[in-house]
């Protein structure tokens, strides 16, 4: 009935729409949106004068994104009030899927690879892929021309890096060059490892101890000006002697068995934008492959009291698919229209047999679920005078496959309005159906044993949103200056989390809606960003009937950053988060009981130093302070939050940083 309901309200808008374009408005220009300024422009550029070497860095300065955890591979990403499992994540459009296990991240991506980072928020836009409930975060790594100067042919860089927080040692080297005005490359590594992590607390974490070890080989090929080929390989291992729960508390007991999560990725890239309108062809197809691999060890089996030993496992999620589409220009339309695949599976891969100490033996390998999804979609932005007005609709046939069966298949619509009401003040609304088929559980956890249940169903809502934006500049006095406002609710039936539901049972009901503000403001050499986001919730468990808060409910979150280009040879950024302490009722699966919890709230102000001397044109330093005050906190989405706790995971300290670059 609310799918019903919600494609009426749609019919009407366009028949609303087609009226006033009939109407004699004069020209004025719709202006950008405030968030769309913030969430799409975190480019290569900040990420290193802000010295970013994880996921945490790289996304802490969009709004309405929350980032836990102080090891790298513990480090977990929220989005409007979900964890990002009920995103859509790609790197160089390769879709990373599934989940490895429940407490580490599985966002693998190197920041010192990276060329821009955008985040889509919410599920209004047809162009986003399959499954979107909360948001898109879409990754493009470096090409060859980010690095070449004009009437380059070659050349190379080298960064070096050091953080005391981390005991983070990391080296970059990267070589690019053109061959001739039809084939570039760039090929780049990257070493970073940690030691003790350094707590605002003042405890010190051995068990955490590791070494990512990442790269990136990309061609771009252009035999004319119409066609672009990008073809690349993305490799991103990070591994040690290290406790296997990163986003868990740690220890100084640095004797752990050798754990690692390792990410490959193939993408071929092809652009054809020839001189019509009519025409401008996208497409990209890629194969992912993420694991995580435990060394062979020793356990004693809880059921039996048999002692056993196990070979090395591998606990593998695989995706590979392509995505194509073709925008044309028709007037004031321009419609975009194509078509996505993606296969994704798991299975555990051991290299022998576990052997029991009765001489009994177990076949660790394992395959397991599978789902292959195929989709269609078109979207028509329409410009008019003051008006913006976008439909669009896809239409997913989603399947699972190997241990599980299923298939599922819906048309949602999407709808998106911006209009001018004047010269300053920009109107906006937007809708998206929300479908997502049911997700593999954790790959850990996948064995022999596990029965789907007879309540596999996909996840199903509507997200409405109203915002507005208020063109600042001219009553500022500023080069640039915006305000933006939203408001935003969505609804998710059938709601299951991945962690533990290798049944791919429905776990709840749940609502989520949150208020959103942006400021921006430019003048001469000072650039400000300020963020209000407010997220909350409810929740009820299909099991039980109860009624309890989201984790992410009753969160308020403020954001400043700051810029101030000081000289042209020396750049201030200055960042800061502050978060209010607050409670929500919490929900035990296992018992059945809720109980309210109280979160401390905490400040953590962080500053970075940008030099590029004159002399040495193609040298740079950067030298930060990351958690100033060396706060003792727990980010509220984190493990142990809740004020009683006595196991908190507490984040990093002060964190002193160094970073130097050569450019050759």
């Amino acid at each position: 009935m609310k799918l019903k309901i919600a494609k009426s309200v749609a019919a009407i808008l366009v028949a609303q729409i087609s009226i006033m374009a009939e109407t004699q408005l004069d020209d004025i220009t719709i202006n950008t949106s405030a968030f769309d300024a913030q969430v799409k422009s975190v480019s290569s550029k900040q990420l290193e004068e802000e010295q970013a070497s994880d996921v945490k860095d790289i996304l802490k300065s969009l709004p309405s994104v929350t980032v836990d955890g102080n090891a790298r591979y513990g480090q977990k990403v929220y989005v409007r009030g979900l964890e990002d499992k009920f995103a859509n994540i790609t790197v160089d459009g390769a879709k990373l899927g599934g989940q490895l296990f429940h407490h580490s991240g599985d966002q693998t991506i190197d920041a010192s690879l990276l060329k821009i980072t955008s985040v889509e928020l919410g599920p209004n836009s047809a162009l986003s892929g399959q499954g979107v409930i909360n948001g898109s975060f879409v990754y493009e790594t470096k090409d060859p021309s980010d690095f070449l100067a004009e009437d380059e042919n070659f050349g190379g860089k080298i960064t070096l890096g050091y953080q005391t927080g981390y005991e983070r040692k990391s080296g970059t080297v990267a070589v690019f060059g053109k061959v001739n005005d039809k084939l570039e490359f760039v090929g780049m590594g990257t070493i970073s490892s940690d030691g003790t992590l350094h707590l605002g607390n003042g405890e010190k974490v051995k068990s955490k101890d590791s070494k990512l070890e990442s790269g990136l080989a990309k061609i771009v090929i252009k035999p004319n000006d119409y066609n672009t080929f990008k073809l690349s390989y993305n490799r991103y291992e990070d591994g040690g002697n290290r406790q296997l729960s990163g986003e868990k508390v740690g220890t100084e007991d640095a004797d752990n068995d050798y754990n690692s999560i390792t990410r490959d990725t193939f993408t071929l890239n092809y652009e054809y934008a020839p001189d019509n309108e009519l025409v401008n062809v996208k497409a990209n197809a890629y194969y992912n492959k993420q694991y995580l691999t435990r060394e062979a060890t020793d356990g004693t089996d809880s059921t039996s009291g048999l002692t056993y030993t196990e070979p090395q496992r591998k606990y593998i999620n695989s995706t590979r698919g392509f995505d194509l589409r073709n925008s044309s220009l028709f007037g004031i339309h321009k419609i975009t229209f194509g078509t996505d695949y993606t296969h994704e599976d798991q299975e555990v891969d051991a290299s022998g047999l576990r052997v029991y100490s009765d001489s009994s033996t177990v076949d660790l390998n394992f395959k397991g679920g599978e789902i292959d999804s195929q989709g269609l979609y078109l979207e028509d932005e329409m410009a008019f005078d003051r008006l913006v007005f976008t439909l669009g609709a896809r239409y997913d046939y989603y399947k699972l496959g190997g241990i599980y069966d299923g298939t599922f298949t819906q048309l949602s619509p999407k709808v998106k309005l911006k209009y001018q009401a004047s010269e300053n003040l920009t109107l906006r609304s937007g809708y998206g159906h929300i479908f997502k088929g049911p997700a593999l559980g954790e790959t850990l956890a996948v064995d022999s044993t596990d029965v789907q249940s007879n309540d596999t169903n996909a996840q199903i809502g509507n997200n409405f949103e109203v915002g507005l934006d208020y063109d600042l500049t001219k009553a500022l006095n500023a080069d640039d200056a915006i305000i933006g406002f939203n408001a935003y609710r969505y609804n998710v039936d059938n709601y299951a989390h991945t962690t533990k539901n290798n049944s791919l049972s429905s776990q709840s009901d749940i609502m989520i809606w949150g208020l959103e503000t942006m400021f921006s403001y430019k003048k001469d050499k000072l650039g400000l960003n300020i963020s209000h986001t407010f997220t909350d919730g409810k929740q009820k468990d299909l099991a039980t009937g109860i009624n309890y808060d989201p984790k992410t409910t009753n969160i308020h979150v403020f954001k400043v950053g700051a810029n101030y280009q000081v000289t042209n040879e020396f750049k201030v950024n200055y960042n800061s988060q502050f978060v209010p302490g607050n409670e929500w009722l919490n929900y035990s699966s296992r018992d059945g009981s809720t109980t309210k919890y109280k979160r401390s709230g905490y400040a953590v102000h962080d500053i970075n130093l940008t030099y590029n001397p004159s002399k040495y044109k193609n040298t740079s330093f950067n030298f930060g302070v990351g958690n100033i005050l060396d706060k003792k906190y727990v980010t509220h989405t984190g493990f142990g939050v809740q004020t009683v706790s006595t196991n908190k995971s507490y984040e990093v300290g002060r964190n002193f940083k160094f970073q130097m670059s050569y450019k050759f």
